[in-house]
Order: structure tokens, then C-alpha cells, then sequence
């Protein structure tokens, strides 16, 4: 795999060999009319590739944050919304950027997510 600027030349299906469950809750409203997280449901399993980008530490909070910040690239998809929440081996992901379509010739969906550890310790 070759990248060049935000687009992948040179991929093929081979490079995807990460497993990841593509997740969404199902929001209800309470008794009060407020919206809340209701179930979690799973959109889809695909097969991906998963690039580590960064790493930062935060030390602005009186807690130290830890930030890893992951590129997944799966096979074309329009079902991938930016609310969704991504597991991989284990580890919850949240989306931080929109899901794109590379070089709009809907052969692949690019998106960036971030894992987000406190105190080095657990899992936010």
C-alpha cells in the first residue's frame, strides 16, 4: 500500500486484514422526554485495514490523557455514519472524522477514529 495525500494507491482487498464491528445505539426517550442511549446494536462486521496515525499525551486536565488516533479503510460502504462507534480487538473507538469516499470512485471508505485512554489505566 502506497499513500499519497489522502489517497490510497495500490490497495488491494489483501490489505485488509483487521476484523472490526461497526456499532450505533438506538436512542429512546425517557419519561421526562429526553433522549437517552437506549441498546446498542451492530451495523456491520467488515473486514479493514487499520493505519496508526498519532499518539498524544494531554497534560491540560488535572488527569493525565493518553489519545491514539487510527486511519480504517474498508471496502466501499454508504451505511457508516459519523456517530458510530467502532471495536477493534477489544478496544471502543470513536469516529472523528466523516467517512469518505477515496478519490469518489466508491471502491474504498476512509475514516480516522480515536482511542482515548485516562491515566494510562482505563479505557474511556
Amino acid at each position: 500500500m502506497r499513500t499519497e495525500g489522502a489517497a490510497l494507491k495500490q490497495m488491494s482487498v489483501d490489505d485488509l486484514s483487521e476484523k472490526i464491528s461497526i456499532r450505533y445505539y438506538e436512542f429512546t426517550r425517557n419519561a421526562r422526554g429526553d433522549l437517552v442511549k437506549d441498546n446498542e446494536e451492530i451495523r456491520c462486521m467488515v473486514w479493514a485495514k487499520v493505519f496508526p496515525l498519532t499518539g498524544k499525551i494531554a497534560d491540560a486536565t488535572p488527569e493525565r490523557v493518553n489519545t491514539a488516533t487510527y486511519r480504517v479503510t474498508v471496502r466501499y460502504r454508504t451505511d457508516i455514519l459519523p456517530d458510530d462507534e467502532i471495536v477493534w480487538r477489544g478496544r471502543r473507538l470513536k469516529m472523528v472524522t466523516v467517512p469518505t469516499d477515496i478519490e469518489s470512485r466508491h471502491i474504498w471508505t476512509m475514516f480516522d477514529v480515536v482511542e482515548v485512554v485516562k491515566d494510562g489505566k482505563a479505557k474511556a
